[in-house]
């Protein structure tokens, strides 16, 4: 197996998959990037990058996010608050601590950052509670993510935090503002409030269909469909093939063996010696002899040296055998360990060396690496299984087969989707999830014309898909048959609405003039009532809802104003009756704690921006409008001088 993968940089579906992009790449961004060293950055910030891929991952989770919450959210309304900017300046301000951070010196061992990764339950094994690498990879490739790409993401989050942590160390919320803070969080209000309920409104009645025709015309922000699409897709990754893939036990063993010889399973040897010029053999073999004898203290050494004669000493720390500038001495202090001397005829003449320290970490034996390398070799050939898939998928495909026939023919999934809007939510809402998954599928779909299937393109870690836009739906306001009972529900909320803002108006008119909230809920009669608490601004109760709450901490004592109350259908005219401060004056010491954390978030805002004025911050905005989504990537052409 070791060897077909080995075979597989000479397959053409190789060449098709992964050199042509890369020789297209050159052609999209301009050859001479390759020698200006901008590459693939959105930004620079000093020596630091922001890249095409880590703006356009940032981007997407931001906007998935907020479509989880309200899928109507179109791209077009993220550029219209800012979104993607809002995200680039984020990580134009990350950036610039790394490299306040790089310029420091700050660094993380690989021993930290395995320690940290290894150290997150989200990769720990249900069974053992212990660090798994499967979980570790699957979680990765489920976020669109590999080991390399989260790992420098977790390294620049540990250097920043050495970095912020040093800076900010020692910050102390001062005494008068953890009081304020308790004051405010503590203060309690005495509200008493009127609820106007729906049932007090006239019956409504029906809406005819032109009401409901121009009512959708008149909120037709709230109605207005999305553009949808209907496509058929072919996709895979390495995960479909994985099952049918049967790992050899002399493969496992065979990359054993080579990434031992290659010193690839543990930590480099080093050795901190001391090296000292001779006249001649026999000196710098007494030498040795001495100071392998037991004259090893640094007094003695001096001692020895300057009895023989010999030179000046050099100390070298921690060096790797590569970093040793004569091979000659590197072979000898290798092969010595800690207080051990040697005589060595090198480049320059013979030299005396000593070890002061040697370091030779062990390597883990097969046992337990074979199921991690087993899962890598695993890996590779699926790879391969899907990559030969895909090879008889173009095959077919350049012989005139359609998208649907030739999946069919490579044994590769061919998926249909009725219209799906650009967010991967459908007209009825229904979110199609494996899609919401794979954002550059749907970019990919809404970029490409109707009726033509497109070329092979790469998603996720290493898949691949394959789109043809079967119809498309334009963006339009619904017909009323289409939204009839939605339209009347909403209509006939707002006729109700628009009834009780008549009442909440004559409330406030008789409670400015002096009538009690009591007497006007009689009047009323049923579906008016009064109700009251104390509560704190962070505090709800039954009808006295966060909006009414905010509403009463933003109001004087004994004036009335309006609010939504309970299910927000119900209307309220409310009033302060008395503003109650703390019982007790003096903060519990979690409120000094909270208020330093706000601080210190305060203040690191702050050093970000600080920071961006010390750094030259360039943004290529072709690239950056590329990793929005603002441009199709097939018709993006940058002038040879780039983008800056």
């Amino acid at each position: 197996m070791l060897e077909r993968i080995r075979k597989l940089a000479r397959s053409p579906i190789a060449v098709a998959l992964i050199i042509v992009p890369i020789i297209a790449a050159f052609a999209l961004f301009g050859i001479s990037d390759i020698f200006r060293g901008t590459g693939d950055a959105v930004a620079l910030v000093g020596e630091e990058r922001v890249t095409v891929s880590e703006l356009n991952r940032a981007y997407e989770r931001e906007l998935q996010t907020i479509q989880r919450e309200n899928p109507r959210f179109t791209r077009e309304q993220a550029d219209e608050i800012g979104l993607g900017e809002q995200v680039l300046q984020g990580l134009v301000a990350r950036a610039a601590v790394d490299a306040k951070a790089r310029q420091l010196g700050l660094a993380v061992s690989d021993t930290e950052l395995r320690d940290t990764i290894q150290s997150l339950p989200v990769f720990r094994n249900a069974f053992s509670d212990q660090f798994d690498r499967q979980t570790y990879e699957s979680v990765l490739a489920q976020n669109q993510m590999t080991p390399t790409m989260f790992e420098r993401d977790v390294r620049g989050d540990i250097r920043r935090s050495q970095y912020l942590t040093s800076v900010l160390a020692g910050l102390d919320a001062p005494d008068v503002l953890a009081r304020a803070r308790h004051a405010y969080a503590e203060e309690r209000r005495d509200i008493a409030a009127l609820l106007i309920a729906p049932s007090l409104a006239d019956e409504v009645g029906e809406p005819s269909d032109d009401d409901l025709a121009a009512f959708i015309e008149e909120n037709a922000d709230a109605f207005r469909r999305p553009e949808q699409r209907r496509f058929t897709l072919v996709r895979a990754n390495p995960d479909l093939f994985a099952r049918d893939v049967d790992v050899a036990e002399a493969d496992i063993r065979e990359l054993y063996e080579i990434r031992l010889e290659n010193g690839e399973l543990s930590d480099p040897a080093t050795r901190s010696f001391v090296q000292w010029p001779a006249p001649d053999q026999a000196t710098a073999e007494a030498a040795a002899e001495r100071l392998s004898a037991g004259e090893t203290a640094e007094a003695e050494a001096e001692a020895v040296a300057a009895e023989l004669g010999l030179g000046e000493a050099t100390e070298f720390e921690a060096l790797e055998a590569f970093e040793v500038p004569d091979s000659a001495v590197a072979d000898a202090v290798f092969g010595l360990g800690a207080d051990e001397a040697a005589a060595v005829e090198a480049r320059l003449g013979w030299r005396v060396v000593r070890v002061s320290d040697a370091v030779d970490p062990e390597a883990p034996d097969f046992a337990s690496m074979r199921d991690e390398l087993r899962s890598e070799l695993a890996s590779e050939s699926a790879e391969a299984a899907m990559l030969d898939a895909f090879a008889v998928f173009e095959e077919a495909r350049g012989a005139g087969a359609t998208l649907s026939e030739a999946g069919r023919e490579a044994g590769l999934p061919v998926e249909r989707f009725d219209y799906v809007g650009q967010n991967g939510f459908s007209a009825d809402r229904e979110p199609a999830a494996t899609l919401l998954e794979a954002p550059e599928i749907l970019s990919a779909v809404f970029a490409q014309p109707e009726g033509f299937a497109g070329d092979l393109q790469n998603y996720g870690e290493n898949g691949y898909f394959a789109v043809r836009v079967d119809a498309i739906d334009p963006a339009r306001l619904p017909e009323v048959a289409e939204v009839r009972d939605e339209a009347a529900a909403f209509w006939r909320v707002r006729r109700i609405d628009e009834q009780l803002q008549a009442f909440v108006d004559d409330a406030l008119a008789r409670v400015e003039a002096g009538e009690p909230l009591d007497a006007i809920a009689a009047d009323l009669g049923p579906g008016a009532s009064v109700e009251r608490a104390t509560l704190r601004r962070d505090e709800t109760a039954g009808p006295f809802t966060q909006a009414l709450v905010s509403a009463a901490f933003n109001a004087e004592v004994d004036t009335p104003f309006a609010a939504r109350a309970g299910d927000q259908r119900t209307r309220a005219v409310a009033i302060v009756r008395e503003v109650i401060p703390p019982e007790n004056a003096a903060p519990p010491a979690t409120t000094a704690t909270e208020l330093a954390d706000s601080l210190e978030s305060d203040l690191t805002a702050a050093l970000e921006r600080g920071l961006r004025s010390n750094y030259e911050v360039r943004v290529d905005t072709d690239l950056r409008d590329l990793a929005l989504g603002r441009t199709d990537p097939a018709q993006q052409r940058r002038p040879a001088t780039g983008g800056f």
